[in-house]
């Protein structure tokens, strides 16, 4: 406990989110997704995730509705009435494989950005993105191919050894600082300007000077080292799993096995897809006990972007 209380600390050293909303309140190039977009885009991403539902099915598969997704699910029947997106989470082994399973199956409409396949790609997670169409967010790895999206996370294996489960997770949680620190670097020019805050600035400047100690590495380099290390446990029977590119890292999203140990159909606006059977586990580690109870209007969270643009065949 008192590690993870100075894991947190450091945590809030470097935290940023509150910096990327000031940006996008201050960007006049930003608008948050409207009323009309949202269910627009809802009806898009229903149908891409019967595509990938199909494709799962098709090659036995295994992929469960995650964060809001799940949530929505479980509280909704379908998507939360103000969700933008979509998120899943995919065993490692599965994960690796849908990016070919699903060029193959729909080669023109859909294409993966994930770090292996991707050398502008920037982030430990995956996005499957529909061709035809233009979901643009603030810093873009690849502005020029930024499609609608559903991001798919992997769910890791976690060593039954409390020691190195301990020093695995420290350790992917330092690695995912660095990246986030070097990833930082490469967008301060388009950050500073909006900054006005000398908190935020000392937070933008804290991790500048980190970045600039690990700059004997690419960002690319710190994200291929971050991936092996997730997906180094090879023990399929673990006691625990994790998903540490998730919103909480490697501990906040750790669970028992038997959490994810079987995928259950739930309905999802006028279909099923699959959740974890552990749900109640899971949405519980995310959201609190009262996960059942919507946030207040002023909480909830609303996606802002530079161009939205829908495909002309659905």
């Amino acid at each position: 406990m008192r590690i993870m209380s100075f894991i947190n600390k450091v945590r809030g050293l470097f935290e940023t989110n509150v910096m990327f909303r000031q940006i996008i309140a201050n960007n006049k190039d930003l608008h948050f997704i409207t009323e009309e977009q949202t269910a627009e885009l809802q009806k898009v991403l229903l149908q891409m995730m019967k595509d990938i539902h199909f494709v799962c099915e098709k090659h036995s598969l295994t992929y469960f509705l995650g964060g809001g997704s799940c949530l929505g699910a479980v509280r909704n029947k379908g998507f939360i009435p103000w969700d933008d997106d979509i998120d899943i989470i995919m065993p490692r082994e599965d994960y690796d494989k849908i990016p070919a399973l699903l060029d193959d199956e729909f080669p023109d409409k859909y294409f993966s950005k994930e770090i292996r396949i991707d050398e502008k790609y920037d982030v430990n997670s995956m996005k499957i993105r529909l061709k035809g169409s233009v979901c643009r967010e603030l810093f873009e790895s690849d502005p020029k191919n930024a499609g609608i999206f559903i991001d798919v996370y992997p769910l890791e294996n976690v060593y039954d050894n409390s020691i190195v489960r301990k020093l695995h997770g420290y350790t992917c949680e330092l690695l995912l600082l660095i990246c986030s620190c070097v990833r930082l670097k490469n967008n301060a020019p388009h950050i500073r300007p909006f900054i006005t805050d000398k908190k935020q600035l000392a937070v933008i400047e804290r991790k500048l000077r980190l970045a600039k100690l690990l700059s004997f590495f690419s960002l690319r380099k710190w994200l291929l080292i971050t991936e092996k290390l997730m997906s180094s446990c090879k023990n399929k029977n673990s006691s625990f799993v994790s998903i540490p590119s998730g919103r909480k890292h490697y501990f906040g999203e750790m669970q028992p096995r038997k959490t994810f140990e079987k995928a259950v159909l739930a309905d999802f606006e006028d279909t099923e897809f699959y959740i974890m059977q552990g749900f109640e586990s899971y949405l519980t580690g995310l959201y609190g006990e009262d996960y059942m109870t919507p946030p207040p209007e002023n909480s909830r969270e609303l996606h802002a972007v530079t161009e939205l643009k829908f495909p002309e065949n659905k």
